[in-house]
């Protein structure tokens, strides 16, 4: 672990929890939020209603969905390696960097949605950030497109990053979180996505940014995934997945 990192996990856990417990102004609140059980309340509209704008209660909330292929867009198609039963839609709170409490949306594999849960309740406990949260389709399937805006996400059903072999992102098993602060560095130092170059030094500060054994990297080995960051060669930091691929 970084030796900033204790301080720094626990100095913004309490500072985020100080400022979700006042909550948001009034005008800045979302119409949305997430009932207690876990169910969408009656005030969400559904899938499309809360976006990631802030909502006002600083506990962590979800819900799990089944997803029909009109949902997906262009982040699925015919051939795709999973076919949309087989797969969730999770709508989860989780902090923003602006530190409010934001509603993200991320599709994973049916078996993974629960794993997936425990995982996004640890890192809003832990006061861990994501910049925005949305499915692939937001940005027209487009995976790159999806990283120069700093999204987390997960099902994509594309191939792997110069390969011509299905990429963990189409079995649903495989998320990327905050690209920009955790970039895909190859051996021969090319950055995807270039706003993340200067994060290639993971030196540099930033409480996004994950590390070897800090409580995001240890939220995922939990339920058993792995880190791309841990790579030999090409190091892939905003990559996590159930095979280690």
């Amino acid at each position: 672990m970084h030796p900033s990192d204790g301080l720094r996990w626990t100095s913004l856990a309490v500072a985020l929890a100080i400022a979700g417990a006042s909550g948001p102004p009034p005008e800045r609140a979302a119409a949305a939020t997430l009932a207690p059980s876990g169910r969408t309340g009656p005030s969400d509209a559904g899938p499309s209603a809360a976006g990631d704008r802030p909502v006002s209660q600083a506990r962590f909330r979800f819900e799990i969905e089944r997803v029909r292929r009109a949902d997906l867009g262009r982040s699925w198609r015919p051939g795709c390696p999973v076919p949309p039963r087989q797969l969730r839609l999770l709508t989860v709170r989780h902090w923003g960097f602006d530190e409010e409490v934001r509603v993200g949306r991320l599709v994973v594999r049916r078996r993974h949605a629960r794993p997936m849960i425990r995982v996004m309740r640890r890192l809003f406990r832990v006061g861990y950030p994501i910049k925005r949260m949305r499915p692939v389709d937001r940005y027209g399937g487009s995976d790159r497109r999806s990283m120069r805006a700093n999204n987390t996400s997960a099902f994509s059903c594309r191939t792997a990053t110069g390969s011509t072999t299905w990429s963990e992102h189409a079995y649903g098993r495989a998320i990327d979180l905050n690209p920009v602060q955790n970039p895909y560095v190859t051996s021969s130092g090319r950055v995807l996505p270039r706003r993340g170059r200067r994060f290639v030094d993971r030196s540099v500060d930033h409480p996004a940014i994950i590390r070897a054994g800090d409580p995001v990297v240890r939220a995922f080995a939990r339920i058993g995934w792995s880190w791309g960051g841990a790579w030999s060669s090409t190091r892939d930091y905003q990559h996590f997945s159930s095979t280690g691929r």
